[in-house]
């Protein structure tokens, strides 16, 4: 088992979260109406996708872990100015999942179909919602809780072994499925363009999903 890295040089990270935040707060109102959706997430060393490439490095904690999700309300906010001036609807909302902070977002899309798309993206989940987050943050957002899971398709892992590179990542996927298919995971039928899928949903923890 990795041992967790404790994360050093706080002052060079709250440095990085200041500039992350002065380079999101400014939607490009063009190129959201041309894709119908944009995002911003952590974006900066060290917590850049730690959830998945670098489980060995600690999620944020504290005062770094409060910057980051200030800095998410700031983004919000400054995004849903320029979006009220479109005089549509549209949706914008931020994601503070818990524990693993380093995956929340801030999300916003315009058009029935994206909006309906990212509504229902997430499972609700029976969890209480975290009383530490709303403090820190307006009192002005409502929130709902869904689960956030890890989410592997029963298609993709059943791919023929001729179209891996390489050999280990083939039977990494089979033992997966084995593994999958005997646990007590929830598991969703799926259509899609290449036929009939399954989804397995692997409970990671809750994400908090709030506007205003």
């Amino acid at each position: 088992m990795n041992r967790i890295k404790k994360i050093r040089g706080h002052k060079k990270i709250q440095k990085r979260i200041q500039n992350w935040i002065e380079q999101n707060r400014t939607i490009n109102i063009s190129d959201f109406l041309a894709n119908k959706y944009c995002y911003t997430y952590v974006s900066f060393n060290p917590y850049f996708n730690i959830s998945i490439n670098n489980s060995n490095i600690a999620e944020p904690k504290t005062k770094t872990r409060k910057h980051i999700i200030l800095g998410l309300q700031e983004i919000y906010n400054h995004w849903k100015i320029e979006l009220d001036k479109l005089n549509q609807p549209y949706f914008l909302k931020i994601y503070l999942f818990e524990p693993r902070v380093s995956k929340s977002q801030v999300i916003c899309a315009i058009g029935k179909e994206e909006i309906e798309y990212y509504e229902h993206f997430f499972r609700i989940a029976d969890y209480k919602s975290d009383a530490s987050f709303q403090k820190i943050l307006s009192a002005d957002f409502k929130w709902k809780t869904h689960s956030d899971d890890d989410i592997f398709s029963e298609q993709e892992l059943i791919t023929q072994e001729s179209y891996y590179h390489i050999a280990e990542d083939y039977n990494y996927c089979k033992k997966l499925l084995k593994k999958l298919q005997k646990k007590n995971y929830t598991k969703v039928k799926a259509e899609n363009e290449y036929g009939e899928d399954y989804l397995y949903y692997i409970p990671k923890g809750k994400v908090l999903i709030g506007a205003k």
